[in-house]
């Protein structure tokens, strides 16, 4: 086989792996941890570390190229950052544990590691030093940002806030519709042939009208959408002359993939707690005499929530109406002047939501030690 040969198959491989992972990315798809050099790393060179999910891996090595850098995979049950930090799986013990025998501490004559901003939610940076005397920085949202990150040394505003553009939102719709097309076109081969492709379309169809409109259509969007969904498909089986089965598979269709879809939508991405997160009701309160300006919550607020007060080494919570609850800012507080409040002044002391991460409903309950 030849050079040419060897390498359009690997293309293509990786191409079907990319495709696959990015539509069925609800499942785990773990790599190998432990250390890999991007380009020619040396001893001076910057520390970069993340999970073990595969598909972040490989697109955060495309997006390093031209850098060169030594990356740390630390083990996160295959699972991506946002939602390994945040449900336990990444934690302060996996990225000591990782700094420790993946080997870095000899390619490199300095002990500096960065870490991805939605890590922070998970990973105690004050810990790690303490544990491993690494001293850790959160870089920007994206991983696009990183060789300009790099480069400059410094975040700007756009690169700590989630963007959550079109392309992600279109990722997101492929990663519902992908799951909701095999198991609705599955079910309907066994009952009803005919109905496949009009329900694996009407899975597709709206996951896409979900992860592209939803969050803009108000207070009544779950109903909108539900609606509208049924309207679509009860007239079309119509025109189509379905009979009464297929009127009643039109209406129940809609109506179920609309609960599925919408069940814990904004959970999906860091732009909002969600739907059914318990503290969805609870209020991110700053304790200003507290406060002395170590910015670490401007650092890792993906809703840039703060603004830092230079000039008084405070900080001021400028826009909380932003705020999706994720905790970050309180984990990483080292003076504790951060913490959740209801209405009625009872709190979420800042050590509950450094060691409780939230299970699959949103309930604060997984023991992260």
């Amino acid at each position: 086989m030849s050079a040419t040969s060897g390498y359009a198959i690997s293309w293509l491989r990786d191409g079907f792996l990319e495709v696959l992972q990015t539509a069925f990315r609800l499942f785990p798809w773990p790599t190998e941890a432990g250390l890999r050099s991007v380009g020619r790393p040396d001893a001076s060179s910057p520390v970069l570390l993340t999970g073990n999910y595969d598909l972040t891996v490989r697109r955060l090595i495309r997006a390093l190229k031209g850098c060169d850098v030594w990356l740390v995979v630390a083990p996160s049950g295959g699972i991506n950052v946002w939602c390994a930090a945040a449900g336990g799986h990444l934690t302060t013990h996996q990225v000591v544990t990782a700094l420790k025998t993946s080997g870095v501490a000899d390619k490199v004559d300095h002990r500096r590691v960065i870490l991805p901003q939605l890590a922070a939610t998970g990973v105690l940076g004050l810990d790690v030093f303490r544990r491993s005397r690494w001293r850790v920085r959160f870089g920007p949202v994206s991983m696009i940002d990183l060789p300009a990150y790099l480069a400059a040394e410094e975040k700007t505003d756009s690169m700590r806030r989630v963007q959550f553009s079109l392309s992600d939102r279109l990722q997101m719709a492929v990663m519902w519709a992908a799951p909701a097309a095999v198991l609705l076109g599955g079910i309907s081969l066994w009952v009803e042939p005919a109905w496949a492709i009009p329900l694996t379309l009407l899975a597709i169809a709206m996951s896409i009208g979900v992860f592209t409109l939803y969050d803009r259509l108000g207070n009544a969007r779950r109903w909108i959408l539900m609606a509208t969904s049924v309207a679509l498909a009860v007239g079309i089986t119509v025109v189509a002359g379905g009979d009464a089965a297929a009127i009643i598979a039109a209406v129940a269709a809609p109506v179920i993939l609309t609960a599925a879809l919408t069940f814990d939508y904004t959970g999906s991405t860091p732009l909002e707690g969600g739907s059914h997160f318990e503290e969805r009701k609870w209020n991110i309160v700053l304790d200003k005499d507290r406060c002395e300006g170590v910015f670490r919550c401007w650092e890792v607020c993906p809703e840039a929530c703060f603004e830092k007060l230079e000039d008084q080494r405070k900080v001021e919570l400028q826009h909380d109406e932003r705020c999706i609850r994720c905790g970050a800012c309180v984990v990483q507080c080292p003076k504790d002047a951060l913490f959740f409040e209801d209405s009625d002044g009872a709190r979420i002391e800042p050590e509950v939501i450094r060691r409780f991460k939230l299970n699959l409903l949103g309930e604060r309950k997984v023991d992260a030690g």
